[in-house]
């Protein structure tokens, strides 16, 4: 028994004694301290235009030709049409929500402390909750399935919703 302790160790100081190794294959793919902006998404060839005259002038901090635009791909892959960037219906959205208020976190940060000191619940489901959050906000909480059955029937144009429970194949 001691002899196999003994040689377990031993095994153990020469594998820690050893070059290489998961981090030191990570490190020799370049996957090293600091993140590579350029592993994170593949880039877009290069590509030659055929009249420099008709490039736009570049624009600090706004997208390149080649650049991914994951928001409208993704509606493009999902509805099988574009979406304009800056559609006349988002831009109808935007200007009937009016003004941001720049001070809105501290705001419901403190309309959720009084909320909170109002609606306290009772002391044994707070006492037994494995969410105490639950108890408190359980009168306010949106129930998705039901909201959409809600607006669904009220005739409202609801993408479909997925499936709660998957089926399972027989």
């Amino acid at each position: 028994m001691l002899r196999m302790a003994a040689a377990l160790a031993g095994v153990l100081v020469l594998g820690a004694c050893a070059e290489g190794g998961v981090a030191g294959n990570l490190r020799a793919a370049g996957v090293g301290g600091s993140p590579d902006e350029f592993m994170v998404l593949p880039t877009k060839p290069l590509q030659m235009p055929s009249d420099f005259a008709a490039l736009p002038p570049p624009t600090p901090g706004q997208s390149n030709l080649v650049d991914y635009h994951p928001h409208e791909e993704a509606v493009a892959s999902l509805t099988g049409k574009e979406q304009p960037a800056g559609s006349a219906r988002a831009g109808a959205v935007v200007a009937m929500a009016g003004p941001v208020d720049p001070n809105i976190r501290a705001r419901l940060a403190a309309e959720d402390v009084v909320f909170r000191d109002e609606n306290r619940g009772q002391f044994l489901p707070r006492l037994f909750a494995s969410d105490p959050e639950d108890v408190i906000y359980r009168g306010v909480t949106l129930d998705a399935p039901a909201e959409f059955e809600r607006q669904r029937a009220a005739g409202v144009g609801v993408p479909a919703a997925p499936p709660l429970v998957l089926e399972e194949d027989n």
